[in-house]
């Protein structure tokens, strides 16, 4: 992690002329002062700051970020096979809970659910698939 160099800030801001709002915060930052409450007096002239940048662009003025929308469409990763599992949800009191474990193809948990069910005439399951996928973008937009 790095630390940002702050700038020196100089003097505290000077209210504008006319301003509620700036005349508030410098009450704010002048009754802190005679409190000597340093914290609330820092507070006040960030505040002070802040909205002379906003509302009457007083101080360095930092430059806009663009965001441009890029559409993507979301895809299977072909790199990746899918997985494919069931767990055994049949039981009165409890669930039996045995489960096919993590199969690459559907045929092979089907086959397990019926060999599972003919064996313990369990007929309920719980079926989970998964698989990766990649976001890629709709069409090459120039930079």
């Amino acid at each position: 992690m790095t630390l940002r160099q702050l700038e020196p800030l100089g003097p505290p801001p000077v209210p504008v002329t006319g301003c509620t709002a700036c005349a508030e915060l410098a009450v704010r930052r002048d009754e802190a002062r005679a409190r000597y409450d340093g914290s609330a007096e820092t507070d006040a002239n960030v505040l002070l700051r802040h909205h002379q940048r906003r509302e009457h662009a007083v101080g360095p003025v930092r430059p806009r970020r663009v965001f441009r929308y890029v559409p993507y469409v979301i895809a299977q990763d072909a790199t990746a096979e899918p997985e494919y599992e069931a767990r055994c949800v049949s039981g009165d009191e409890t669930e039996c809970g045995a489960e096919s474990g993590v199969r690459s193809d559907p045929a092979a948990v089907e086959e397990w659910q019926r060999v599972h069910t003919q064996e313990t005439r369990h007929p309920r399951y719980r079926r989970s698939f998964g698989d990766y996928s990649v976001l890629e973008p709709l069409e090459e937009v120039p930079l």
